[in-house]
């Protein structure tokens, strides 16, 4: 009888800490704050069509903004899962906006229009975030790095706007 009960003892530890680990992700899933509506615009955005004639540079220009596009989705559902957190997803929404911002390298005025829309949703997801630090949703350092990136797309808008001054 007590070798049973020997050979049970770390079976139900480890079926223990499983269950607290997971029990732990859904009670975060079910504090996952909810992202800024232009967040979710870009989120739900579709993916760009690769066609025929496109020049090779531009193809690998839509395929990477594609690929940051499909992972951005993805992290999102991780997210929603509790199974990631807030910086995995300003990470990749700065590779989408960079991808983005690439595609019109050539043509100043469409890359301002990208950079202002780029600007505009981190306008509002550093207001939805500022609220979220607040109620205890999101930290101080998710928060100071949406602003870096923030920031760093306002001064590639300026740069943009005004190419004489450096």
């Amino acid at each position: 009888m007590n070798g049973i009960r020997l050979r049970l003892v770390p079976s139900v530890t480890l079926v223990t800490i499983l269950f607290a680990g997971s029990l732990e992700a859904t009670l975060y899933a079910q504090r996952a704050a909810k992202l800024s509506p232009k967040v979710m615009e870009v989120i739900n955005g579709p993916v760009l069509e690769l066609k025929d004639d496109d020049p090779p540079l531009l193809r690998l220009k839509k395929e990477q903004f594609n690929a940051a596009l499909k992972e951005a989705k993805a992290r999102y559902d991780l997210y929603n899962r509790g199974l990631t957190r807030i910086p995995e997803l300003i990470d990749v929404g700065e590779r989408l906006f960079a991808a983005e911002a690439n595609l019109y390298d050539g043509d100043p005025e469409k890359k301002a229009d990208a950079l202002q829309r780029q600007l505009d949703v981190y306008t509002e997801a550093e207001t939805h975030l500022e609220k979220q630090v607040k109620d205890g949703l999101a930290t101080q350092a998710d928060l100071e790095r949406l602003r870096y990136d923030k920031l760093t797309v306002q001064i590639d808008l300026f740069k943009t706007k005004n190419p004489s001054a450096r």
